[in-house]
């Protein structure tokens, strides 16, 4: 294909060099296209690889693939102008592309068998299982656990429950819009994928095996719990409270409850969780536990190291009457017991628990010595569900690794100003911590969904709801709740610091206050003693920079930075962004040396008439003459279109500028060269030249003996506009001529230019401005080619320099409108 397309491109230089204009001029426009695409995907995915949007891996999959295909595109657009000078660049690109798609490509679900394990086979295979069924599979194996017998849908059966109803590409097109900080967009994407979960067919292999499962795990008409086990819950990462679970199913009705718990794995507070902590969809695929119901007398959670406990190492049980539904969603306070932590734990003396919420002293006991064998068991401090019936038996149902305080939080606060003092004290620590911000009351779902951010929540219970919304709340006041709520866990994992207790007659909307969550207080304004550390909810989960740690090298850092470095070359490039600012470079100076002196494939250019003595040929490159500009040989200025031109020719026909009358200005030194007096002075040989179209302008000006070029495009595109400009040469001596120069480069300078001078030679550019500020540049510009046409010749001195800077400024300044 590469040899195809230099064969034609020396046919083109050959034989028909205005064809070959014109098709670098589209190669050109189609890159600086497609680089506009470019650099804003780059732009969105800097803001998801560095945690400052938080969306779905999908979108950054699609997000890439889509940065590929435009810098593919521009690789080759640079190609085809020049195919002599970047033959090789395409190559680089597709290795580089390569290790993109390898660093990103996300693990196929696995759709195969097994689709039911038993609760024992579980605990072995927690891939298949899930967190919360693994580890209560691995409970039940322990000699003397109290564990219900169950089975597990396993996650395959999951991705099968996909594959089999056609819902992989609709999820994935839902996913790939995903951004935890659009509300609305959350909450419309997550219910219509509820929605074609909800409407889906259970494939009769899992069906089967469902139905089966239930009538070896409950007798007659017993009621079954159907409840979440997705891979990642109940692991480092809790999912507390995330997903839902289906309690009090009829035999009956459990595949309607399983596409209901698989439905939930896609509620707006699941999703933004699992995308705040850098989880993929794939890794969180819902596994579903089913156990008999018990018949539950009390309920709640043990911590085997609860830090709530006056600074001593023992553990907390939290229960309430009946099932612990309450006691988890926040909206009721439980009774608390604290237990020693030892083989055979004891009750504290002065926490006898109550007859409500708890069971009896000696099932507390024993409860405890089950605890520390877990404990033991899983190597670390747990967090465990548990329940006794109404014949005293009591039952483990889930444990998970304790989501413990992070030290810096446990740690003592710096004392406390005397003169500071708390609007409440010895409330209870659900999360510790400190935060400060303004009060908001939260107390319906229209206000919670209107949490600014920063806020301190004063709450009536510490409610799931506002699980989708802690990442903007720099403490929360419950009247209700405690540390065993899902809540309070993600709190805790989040740093937000949460104490409970019912204030809120003590507080206002948009107080100022600090929550000391360590120590169970609240304090009027911001108190520096207390906020001694950064809350580390504010900052960017390490999981979502990591997931992108090997793939934004390769697509939106940024290495070849200056363009006059050796390894500014293909070979160069290790990112796409690399080649995106290679290809621009490198295409802009392609545009830049598109005609020689001697005007090459301009020989259908059209000569400007004008008043000015310039000999001019003009050539459009499509959409550069208004449509009545006629099939003559001649154009006159008010015939063009191009909006570059007209910019430059407003500042260039200046009326306060001096043209000779008699004098032509054409190209002096070549005339001298080879002329003798044979050519006449509108040969095309000695002219100026310009190609043109609607925004694009490239002007070669010939004035005597030296010479200006002007390449720009001047449109609606910011991201496209730029002006490059270079003056050459002249009819003076050497330190004239480098006075002149230090002239321009001092004007250039003052308009934000960036300018560069070898000898007798200033280059200058700007770029990414708005349509108005090139255009205003451009007039500048053409006012200075006009001015210093003769300049050289009269400058004599530094201080002459700076004077007529400051002159040209002015005058220019004052024709800009």
């Amino acid at each position: 294909m590469y040899l195809k397309q230099l064969f034609r491109h020396w046919t083109y230089q050959v034989f028909a060099p205005g064809t070959l204009l014109r098709r670098k001029y589209e190669a050109f426009k189609s890159l600086l296209a497609h680089d506009a695409v470019a650099l804003e995907l780059i732009a969105d995915l800097e803001e998801m690889f560095y945690g400052k949007r938080l969306a779905d891996r999908q979108c950054a999959v699609w997000m890439t693939n889509r940065l590929s295909s435009a810098v593919s595109t521009m690789a080759g657009q640079l190609v085809e102008m020049n195919p002599t000078r970047y033959m090789d660049l395409p190559e680089y690109f597709r290795k580089i592309d390569f290790y993109v798609h390898m660093a990103l490509e996300l693990e196929q679900p696995e759709v195969g068998p097994p689709y039911i394990l038993s609760l024992e086979e579980a605990g072995a295979m927690p891939k298949l299982a899930g967190g919360k069924a693994a580890n209560l599979g691995r409970a039940k194996s322990l000699d003397g656990i109290p564990v219900p017998p169950g089975f597990v849908v396993t996650a395959n059966a999951f991705n099968y429950f996909i594959d089999f109803n056609g819902l992989g590409e609709e999820i994935e097109k839902r996913l790939r819009q995903m951004v935890v900080g659009d509300r609305d967009l959350l909450a419309r994407l997550t219910a219509e994928m509820q929605e074609l979960i909800l409407a889906a067919e259970v494939p009769e292999e899992i069906a089967r095996g469902i139905r089966f499962g239930v009538s070896e795990i409950i007798e007659g008409d017993d009621l079954i719990a159907v409840r979440s086990s997705a891979l990642a819950e109940d692991g480092e990462i809790s999912f507390a409270g995330q997903y839902a679970s289906e309690l009090n199913v009829q035999p009956n009705d459990v595949l309607e409850a399983y596409k209901r718990v698989l439905a939930g794995k896609y509620c707006p507070r699941a999703v933004a969780y699992r995308i705040s902590n850098g989880l993929t969809d794939s890794e969180t695929a819902m596994a579903v536990l089913v156990i008999p119901m018990v018949d539950a007398d009390t309920a709640g959670v043990l911590y085997t190291r609860d830090p709530d406990c006056w600074g001593r190492e023992a553990m907390g049980v939290y229960g309430v009457r009946g099932l612990g539904h309450g006691l988890v969603d926040g909206s009721t306070s439980p009774d608390k017991a604290v237990l020693t932590r030892e083989e055979t734990p004891r009750l504290d003396a002065d926490c006898t628990p109550d007859a409500g919420g708890l069971p009896s002293e000696e099932s507390l006991v024993r409860l405890g010595r089950l605890a520390m064998r877990l404990e033991e068991a899983f190597g670390r401090p747990q967090d465990i569900e548990w329940a006794e019936d109404v014949t005293g038996e009591l039952f483990v149902l889930q444990t998970r690794p304790l989501q413990e305080e992070r030290e810096e939080a446990l740690a003592g606060q710096d004392p406390i100003p005397m003169a500071t003092r708390p609007i409440a004290e010895g409330l209870e620590r659900a999360s510790t911590g400190a935060g400060c911000g303004t009060v908001y009351f939260a107390s319906s779902g229209e206000r919670i969904a209107q949490i600014p951010e920063g806020a301190v929540v004063v709450t009536p219970s510490l409610q799931p709801s506002l699980l989708t919304f802690i990442g903007r709340m720099n403490g929360v006041i419950a009247a209700t709740g405690s540390r065993a709520s899902h809540f309070a866990s993600v709190a805790r994992e989040s740093g937000v610091p949460v104490v409970v207790g019912d204030v809120r007659a003590q507080l206002e909307q948009g107080q100022l206050v600090t929550v000391d969550g360590t120590h169970g207080a609240i304090y009027e304004g911001c108190v520096e003693a207390i906020m001694t550390r950064a809350r580390e909810g504010q900052q960017v989960s390490e999981r979502v920079v990591e997931q992108y740690a090997k793939v934004a090298p390769l697509t939106v850092r940024l290495n070849l930075t200056d363009p006059q470095a050796e390894d500014f070359t293909p070979m160069g490039c290790r990112s796409l962004h690399d080649v995106v600012r290679f290809c621009h470079e490198k295409s802009v100076n392609e545009m830049f040396a598109v005609m020689d002196k001697k005007g090459r494939g301009m020989h259908s250019a059209k000569r400007l008439e004008t008043s000015l003595p310039l000999v001019m040929y003009v050539l459009d490159l499509g959409g550069g003459f208004f449509a009545n500009a006629g099939e003559g040989k001649t154009v006159s200025p008010q015939d063009i279109k191009c909006r570059p031109m007209w910019a430059l020719w407003y500042g260039l026909s200046d009326d306060r500028v001096q043209w000779p009358s008699r004098l032509t200005a054409m190209d002096w030194e070549e005339f001298d060269k080879v002329s003798g007096g044979i050519f006449s002075f509108d040969s095309k040989l000695l002219a100026s030249y310009g190609l043109i179209s609607e925004d694009y302008l490239h002007l070669m000006v010939r004035f005597g003996y030296h010479f200006s070029v002007v390449d720009t495009i001047c449109g609606p595109e910011q991201g496209a506009n730029y002006i490059n400009f270079r003056f050459k040469g002249g009819g003076a001596g050497f330190d004239q001529r480098l006075l002149r120069l230090e002239f321009i480069r001092r004007v250039l300078d003052r308009y934000g230019f960036e300018t560069t001078t070898r000898g007798d030679m200033i280059d200058a550019k700007c770029s990414r401005l708005p349509e108005n500020d090139i255009r205003r540049l451009l007039m500048r510009l053409g006012y200075l080619m006009a001015v210093t046409r003769l300049m050289d010749m009269r400058m004599d001195s530094e201080e002459q320099v700076a004077a007529e800077v400051e002159r040209f400024i002015h005058d220019a300044e004052s024709r800009d409108g």
